[in-house]
């Protein structure tokens, strides 16, 4: 399994001060434990049967509201559902086999707006997938080629939220998650959404690097494009439970309650910022160094680098963006991250709302 880089606790702040912009090869995210948001939609209500289904969930919408498209897909073949879901309004998501299921059945994930249908039938999956916010990534120096064994050199990050830059949709993560070398060039530069057991979606090179020119623990990837590939402004949380979508960017303000995502750590880790002066590191880090963080009381582990910070979700099922996940201080492991307006501003880049 690959390994996400190290990072400085704050005893060794100091130290990766002097040696910036390599900060961000030492970054990491390192433990969280929290309880699931309170109030959200945060699950799927079971629908009535329909033929050529097993099941029909719906969340943030009603079992009416989804009948017509869920019988559509239930009578249309597995090669065409995709079609018959995105010609009725809906985006696919994700699409699964469920292991070791007797006979064999898949289970689809569409959105419409904030709505979210879940349907499983019969068969194997349709190759269906999409860039969301807190998905596995795998950083390699040398070529990532999906279905073939991970590179050894490869470091495991987590994604963060779309955006809208230049035109088109890209993804964000943590810069230190592909690292820069003394001369500027990125360490990591190849990168790939992973599907176990192996690298799945190649999304290509590295587009940019904030940390080549300012201390901002931010780079861009390319996002997937073409037949069942895609991307979707929310926050994965498997195929069993409707993701949270973004409608937008919140201020890093003291004491206010976030959440975050990470591949190690899990969906929904969440607390609050801490309030100011209340983290060394951070003072340390923003005055000394210039480097932007904010500090919370939700613990990390390594390998949530790069993980999407969003407020606590609302009602709706409905979230904003906060920041990206950068390290973790003290003795308990307390996650600090970036917050995400620094690095829109330097991309001058917006965040991509459902």
């Amino acid at each position: 399994m690959p390994a996400g880089s190290t990072l400085p606790r704050a005893g060794h702040v100091r130290r990766v001060i002097r040696r910036l912009p390599a900060l961000a090869a030492l970054m990491s995210a390192t433990l969280a434990t929290a309880a699931p948001p309170a109030g959200a939609q945060s699950s799927f209500s079971r629908c009535p049967d329909v033929d050529g289904l097993q099941l029909v969930e719906a969340a943030r919408a009603s079992c009416d509201d989804v009948r017509a498209v869920a019988a559509a897909v239930g009578a249309a073949p597995v090669s065409r559902a995709t079609a018959t879901l995105t010609a009725a309004g809906w985006t696919p998501l994700r699409a699964r086999t469920v292991p070791r299921s007797r006979p064999t059945v898949h289970d689809l994930l569409a959105l419409r707006g904030r709505a979210v249908l879940r349907v499983r039938r019969t068969g194997h999956a349709p190759d269906v997938d999409s860039w969301e916010a807190g998905r596995e990534l795998i950083f390699a120096r040398g070529t990532i080629v999906g279905g073939r064994p991970i590179p050894r050199d490869a470091a495991a990050c987590t994604s963060a939220f779309l955006i809208r830059l230049g035109g088109r949709l890209a993804g964000l993560s943590a810069a230190h998650c592909g690292g820069l070398r003394r001369d500027g060039t990125v360490q990591r530069r190849n990168a790939a959404m992973r599907r176990p057991p192996a690298a799945g979606i190649v999304l290509g090179r590295v587009l940019r690097i904030l940390t080549r020119r300012a201390p901002v623990d931010a780079l861009v990837l390319p996002v997937p494009r073409g037949t069942g590939r895609g991307a979707a402004p929310v926050v994965d949380r498997g195929l069993s439970r409707p993701p949270w979508v973004v409608t937008g960017s919140a201020r890093a303000l003291p004491g206010r309650a976030v959440c975050f995502t990470g591949r190690t750590s899990g969906i929904d880790q969440c607390g609050r910022l801490r309030g100011p002066g209340a983290s060394g590191a951070e003072t340390l880090l923003s005055v000394q160094a210039g480097l932007v963080v904010r500090c919370t009381t939700i613990r990390a582990r390594q390998g949530d680098s790069g993980g999407p910070v969003y407020t606590r979700p609302a009602a709706d099922g409905t979230v904003r963006a906060v920041g990206i996940v950068t390290l973790v201080v003290g003795e308990r492991s307390r996650m600090c991250f970036t917050p995400v307006g620094p690095a829109l501003r330097r991309l001058d880049a917006t965040v991509a709302t459902g």
